[in-house]
């Protein structure tokens, strides 16, 4: 039984989304409606899914940053009315791009390219919980004259300057890290690493300490000191919160 979730903000094209979902797949199971990018973080954070669909643009922002603060294992196909997000969408670990009004014929394209993958995600599921249950203890990381191996227990967090992620060391170091920070972030979530937004994935011990900011976002202060403002929004400030707490 395949459980699906659909990030859709408008609730007439969600229905017919689902209508067609279940033509063409009677047994699925669909999640609860998920039409925020914040709804769609927490939920699927907490409740893993088979396959998700997923339009562009949701009431908060784009569905993108869904997957920028959560490490899917799943395939994700978008349904969106715009055709200019299609490389972004791949980019984003989309296995198909399918343009509204979604046709049947289309859907069960997408879901056929689901079908053949399941095998290899479930493989990358398993290992995926491998991982989680036993993080890495060192990592490569790059320097001006070559690479070294960096002991996770020295690194104080991780963050993104102009697309390229640097770890940066409790001794101050700055080091080269040659993966995406959401795939470090997945990798390390059997850590005490925690993701504050887009740019820095932080450890407990880096936190300085953190004061209020615009509109309930947080102000956070790292050791050693971050390159630039380090901000929690406020749909992520309690988690940050809880997480600090232990």
């Amino acid at each position: 039984m395949t459980t699906v979730a659909i990030l859709e903000d408008e609730a007439p094209a969600r229905e017919r989304l689902e209508a067609a979902l279940r033509r063409v797949e009677p047994t699925v199971v669909v999640a609860p409606p998920l039409t925020s990018v914040s709804d769609a973080v927490a939920w699927l954070a907490a409740n893993p899914v088979d396959l998700v669909l997923a339009d562009i643009q949701l009431a908060d922002g784009l569905s993108f940053e869904v997957f920028e603060h959560v490490a899917l294992t799943c395939p994700v196909v978008f349904c969106t009315a715009f055709d200019e997000y299609a490389i972004e969408a791949m980019a984003a670990g989309g296995i198909d791009y399918l343009l509204k009004p979604i046709k049947d014929a289309e859907l069960v394209r997408a879901l056929g390219r689901y079908r053949r993958l399941e095998a290899h995600f479930a493989d990358r599921v398993r290992a995926v919980a491998a991982k989680l249950a036993r993080p890495p203890r060192r990592l490569l990381a790059r320097t001006r004259d070559g690479f070294v191996t960096l002991a996770l227990d020295e690194v104080a967090y991780f963050f993104v300057d102009d697309k390229l992620v640097e770890a940066i060391a409790r001794d101050g170091r700055r080091l080269g890290i040659d993966r995406p920070l959401a795939e470090l972030e997945g990798e390390l979530a059997g850590s005490d690493m925690f993701r504050l937004n887009r740019q820095y994935l932080v450890a407990p011990s880096a936190v300085r300490g953190f004061k209020p900011f615009v509109k309930g976002k947080l102000l956070v202060e790292l050791m050693p000191a971050a390159p630039s403002d380090v901000i929690v929004s406020a749909d992520n400030a309690a988690r940050f919160k809880a997480w600090l707490g232990g």
